[in-house]
This record gives C-alpha cells, structure tokens and sequence, in this order.
C-alpha cells in the first residue's frame, strides 16, 4: 500500500470514528445487541496503528505537548489506582472495577486520537454528526414519552420514562441517553453548535426548536438553571453592568442555596443524596492524598447503601483519586474556562461543571465532548493551544 493510500485510509478512519463516536456519546443505550463502543474501539485502535505508522514512515517524531500532558495523566491516575488499592482494606467489586478501568483508557485513547489526527477531521462532517446524532437521541425521547418505553436497549439499561409531573410532557424521557440529566446536557451542547451553523435555513431553526423541547421535557433542573443564570448574566453584560449581575447574583446565589437546601431536606431523595455525600466525604477523609482508588467510592457506599456511585461527579473523583490528582484535574478545567477565548465555551464548560454535582459524568465520555472537542475542531468555541 503506498503512502497516499494509507493517508486516504487514514482519514477514513478518522471520519468514521468521529461519526460513531458523536453517535455512541449521545446515544450510548442503544444496542443491536451489542454496545455501540464495542465498533468504536477496533476502529479506534486501527486508526492509532495507521497514524503511528504514518509518523514513523515520515519521520514525524514531534508529539504535541498535549498528548504528554495526557498521557501523564493517565499513567499517574494508573498509579495512584494501584496504590490505593494496595492500602486499601475496601472490598474490590472486580466485575465493575475492570469495566471502569477500561472506560478510563477507552476515553484517554479517544483523546490522544483526536488530537494526534486534529488536521484529518472535517468540521462539517462534526457538525453533522452532532445534528444525526442529537436527532436520534430527540426522536427516541419523542417515542419514549409516547409509547413510555424504548426497544433495542442495552442490556444494562431500561427503556422506561421517568414519570415526573413538573415536566411539560408528564414524564422525563431520557431516550437513549440513559439519564434525562444527560440528555438535557447533550441538548445544550447540540443547540450551541447548530446556533453556529452559519446561513441558517428554516431546517436549523427546527432542529433549535426541536432540541430546546427536549431539553424542557427532559428537564434537568441544573442544567435549565445555570443556563438560565448564564443567559442573564449575558444580559448584563450587553447592557454593560456586569460587576453589578456579579456582586448581586453572589448574594442571590448564597441566600438562594440556604432556601434551597432546607426545602430539598424535607424530600427523600436529597436526604438520601445527603448521605451519600456525607459517606464519601468520611471515605475521603480516611485516605485524602491517595484515595480510594478507582471504583473506591461505589466500594464505600455499598458497606452501607444500595447506590452504586455518589450521584456527584467532583466527589467521586475526589475519594477514588485523592487531593493530588483532583487538583490536576480542576487546574486543568479551570485553565480552559479562563483561557477560552468566547463565553460560549466557557458557559459549555461550566454547564458541565455544574451537573457533575449531581451525577457521575467523569467515567462516561461527556468530558470528552465537552473539554476536548472544542479545542480540537475550534468551532468558533473560542479555545486556545495548551
């Protein structure tokens, strides 16, 4: 095979991964009896082997810094895991550990790729995965609040609605999402990246209209309230009084939180939410610079509780990590939130940020879509180089 024929493969490799990527993100449920990421790894490790052979054929041993600062990561988190698990008197649930673990490294190879083969992706063929992609997931939101269940669901998940009265449809479709949380997460990102599409016709305007639907009727209430709060703020900073919206919504937000909190204490579900919390957090304190190790925090729940994981994002990173490689973590989303270059990114990220103080969303690849696509496709997201 000559060397234009493996460049040529190689970008069709790069397309197809990205489509069945964005696909398996959002629509992550789905299976035709098996997981869709079970297509995604063989084409993601053929594509790495082309890309390393490719560099090799033309002498290319530059590695971005990016790519070391990745991989240093990983190869510390791999250790502190093991570390942690050696001190640990924990019981391992070797079932669900090797699960994690694998998701880990499926989810740093996926960013290594990516970066590595920036220059062989096509934003319009993002763009229009995204929109595929988001279509589906609206669709079988759509069915699911018909019909109030999903076929072809894989076989660790459920095709029923979550009811809830408060939704504008009476129930809280998640599709083939898994969590209505995550589905109204996804929604945010899909209408961003439509309301980017430059000459607009009547078919993206639908597909905004479509979409904010969904994000109503899967209705995670963080997510609709810090974009509310966010859009607000845009509001004040247009009419340029943003340090007044500043001063006042720190003390808006702390008397709010106070309220919040007595009210969602008299409900079941944040008391048990509060326990849980209260769980980890003592789990933390007994090993705060090694952690727990991967899958840790299910481990320490399970002496005491049925909940597999915390149903909080930062606080599960925090006990399976430990205080050391939680600060690298939070260094590294605190520098993409001050050096993006538009607010738009910016908001994306602290989206993002918020609703992982209510759900584990650092084991899923949603880190992934939100963190590292931008700063590879620079969709007009407003990221820099690192």
């Amino acid at each position: 095979m000559s060397i234009l024929e493996r460049i040529k493969l190689n970008q069709l490799f790069s397309s197809l991964l990205l489509v069945l990527l964005v696909f398996s993100i959002y629509n992550r449920t789905f299976s035709l009896g098996f997981d869709i990421r079970f297509i995604v790894l063989p084409i993601l490790f053929i594509g790495l082997s082309l890309t390393c052979i490719l560099k090799l054929k033309y002498k290319d041993y530059f590695i971005p810094s990016v790519i070391l600062i990745v991989i240093m990561l990983l190869t510390l988190i791999v250790v502190q895991d093991q570390l942690a698990w050696l001190n640990s008197d924990l019981s391992k649930n070797n079932s669900v550990y090797k699960n994690v673990l694998i998701l880990y490294f499926y989810n740093f190879l996926i960013v290594i790729y990516l970066i590595l083969n920036k220059n062989n992706f096509s934003e319009k063929l993002f763009k229009n995965s995204i929109v595929f992609s988001s279509l589906f997931l609206a669709f079988s939101c759509l069915y699911q609040a018909v019909v109030g269940d999903l076929p072809l669901v894989s076989a660790s998940s459920t095709g029923e609605v979550f009811e809830d009265k408060i939704s504008i449809l009476g129930v809280r479709p998640a599709g083939y999402a898994h969590d209505p949380n995550y589905t109204s997460l996804l929604m945010v990102f899909s209408i961003y990246v439509v309301s980017k599409f430059e000459n607009k016709t009547l078919l993206h305007y639908s597909y905004l209209f479509l979409f904010i639907f969904i994000l109503l009727a899967s209705g995670s209430k963080t997510v609709m309230m810090i974009c509310l709060l966010l859009l607000v703020r845009l509001v004040f900073i247009k009419l340029r009084i943003k340090l007044l919206f500043n001063v006042g919504f720190i003390f808006i937000s702390a008397f709010g939180l106070l309220i919040l909190l007595s009210l969602l204490e008299q409900l079941s579900t944040f008391s048990q939410r509060l326990t849980m919390w209260n769980l980890a957090i003592n789990g933390f304190y007994e090993t705060p610079l090694l952690g727990q190790g991967i899958t840790g925090v299910r481990s320490l729940l399970a002496l005491d509780m049925r909940y597999v994981q915390p149903h909080n994002g930062w606080l599960a990173l925090l006990v399976d990590h430990g205080i050391f490689v939680f600060s690298i973590i939070v260094a590294f989303i605190l520098t993409l939130i001050f050096k993006a270059q538009t607010r738009g990114f910016r908001y994306l990220i602290v989206i993002f940020c918020f609703l992982s103080i209510s759900n584990e969303m650092w084991v899923y690849p949603y880190w992934v879509l939100f963190l590292v696509f931008p700063f590879v496709f620079k969709l007009n997201l407003g990221t820099k180089n690192v």
